[in-house]
């Protein structure tokens, strides 16, 4: 029998996701509740019938697959459920994996996405002000890549670099992401071919920048530094802070001078370009002038190689926002590349073991939703013991979760709010050490088996063996 009401969706929510329940009091404990999960499939319009691999016991399977390991299968999935009914009491259910991967085929990507999106918001929105940036919010954006499973479907939507033999790559994805630089969260995420029109970083960019809202704080390096995307972003209260393209002249002799390397200068329009606008209605509707404040530092580190950074921004106010203020946040940068290596290597989105474009998709959603799941907790431990979330380790924060999920799924009432308090009080303990000035080499020490390349097509290559 098919089920659509929020009444029964709700009831299977709440009897198979309890370990994404929160215990009452905690801070940011409505954005885990199992209301949103019935809403995001009451939207989706998901019809389901009286089955194990339900949509939500297919999102809890799924997210332990995401969080359990980064080679984790999907066996391994649907061995955890099996355990989780014999241990709830229930009948089993078969080992074998096609029930679980058809539900898995079912589930709506609409979903998962609206369900990152909502949980990375919020949290976002709702942080304390002593997480904020001068009481403003702040949003990263980078881009990043993953690779895919090479087939023919893959290579067709995300084909692989021309530099490579068919047969011999992978497919490749280009992602670009929306980060709060106060809780870590992921905002949004735009997904594309790493080549061909319309694919780059840029035209990413302008799929998802509605998710920043008016008043947020921009952060981005000198790709995002463009006339056209600043003077929309401006428009709707947005200030920038980006670094300088190299190709854009600056000469501090000029301008109304703020202080030394800190000026306020005015930016004329770039010469229309039909590759790089939609029309000449658009580039026409452009101010012919805006202005820009430009901000150069030089930074000294003992042992280290002096370096300038070049800054551009909105903010024009050197009172209020004083160079070395901007230096700072503009710094404050690199910690979207860390939360893309812990998306991509601690929990293994780096290559997506899928066969299709759309279940690509859905498991790069996936990895996204874990991660922000996990971003919760951690904020939860930082609000609770008086940290802030970007001092708590990441990787830490997901073993411990991966660790404490049986004995909290299995407890309920007094013992699950004793678990859940231990739990959130040993994330708060794994801080990032400060250690400023560290040098490493980028080498590894152990060897790997020594395994040929792959230099010709595998189908060739076993044709090889048999003769």
């Amino acid at each position: 029998m098919a089920h659509r009401t929020k009444g029964s969706v709700l009831g299977q929510v709440q009897s198979g996701c309890q370990d994404l329940e929160s215990s009452p009091g905690l801070p940011f404990q409505h954005l885990l509740s199992a209301d949103r999960i019935a809403a995001a499939l009451d939207r989706a319009g998901v019809e389901f019938r009286d089955r194990i691999f339900s949509p939500t016991i297919t999102l809890w399977a799924f997210l332990s697959q995401v969080v359990a390991s980064k080679d984790s299968s999907c066996k391994d999935a649907v061995s955890r459920v099996l355990a989780h009914r014999v241990a709830q009491g229930q009948k089993a259910c078969s080992p074998d994996t096609s029930s679980y991967c058809q539900a898995r085929a079912r589930l709506p990507e609409q979903v998962i996405a609206d369900l990152t999106r909502e949980i990375g918001q919020e949290l976002h929105r709702d942080a304390p002000p002593e997480w904020l940036w001068k009481g403003r919010r702040a949003v990263i954006v980078d881009g990043s890549t993953a690779t895919t499973e090479d087939t023919p479907e893959n290579q067709a939507e995300y084909p692989q670099s021309r530099s490579q033999k068919a047969g011999l790559g992978f497919p490749i994805m280009r992602v670009v992401m929306l980060f709060s630089l106060a809780v870590g969260t992921t905002l949004d995420c735009a997904v594309g071919a790493c080549r061909g029109k319309k694919t780059g970083e840029q035209n990413l960019f302008r799929r998802i920048s509605k998710a920043v809202q008016a008043g947020d704080v921009l952060l981005g390096d000198e790709l995002y530094d463009s006339y056209h995307d600043i003077v929309l972003l401006r428009a709707r209260g947005i200030d920038v802070v980006f670094g300088k393209k190299q190709s854009r002249h600056c000469d501090f002799r000029r301008g109304r001078r703020l202080g030394r390397g800190d000026h306020v200068v005015v930016w004329k329009k770039p010469k229309y370009d039909a590759a790089r606008y939609e029309s000449k209605e658009q580039w026409e509707s452009l101010p012919d002038k805006m202005e820009m404040r430009e901000v150069r530092v030089t930074v000294r580190r003992p042992g280290c190689r002096t370096r300038t950074v070049m800054i551009v921004t909105t903010l024009l106010d050197a009172e209020q926002y004083t160079a070395e203020e901007l230096t700072d946040l503009f710094a404050e940068r690199w910690h979207c590349e860390l939360d893309l290596r812990s998306i991509k290597r601690v929990l293994g989105m780096y290559h997506l073991r899928c066969q299709t474009p759309e279940m690509v998709r859905k498991a790069l959603w996936m990895h996204l939703l874990a991660y922000n799941l996990i971003r919760v907790r951690m904020a939860q431990a930082a609000a609770v013991h008086g940290a802030t979330p970007r001092r708590l380790s990441f990787s830490a924060a997901k073993t411990l979760i991966h660790n404490f999920a049986p004995y909290l799924r299995t407890a309920c009432g007094a013992e699950y709010h004793r678990i859940e308090t231990k739990l959130l009080e040993a994330i708060a303990l794994c801080g990032v050490s400060y250690r400023p000035g560290r040098r490493e080499p980028r080498v590894v020490k152990r060897r790997d088996k020594k395994y040929s390349y792959l230099t010709i097509p595998r189908h060739q290559a076993r044709k090889r063996l048999a003769a």
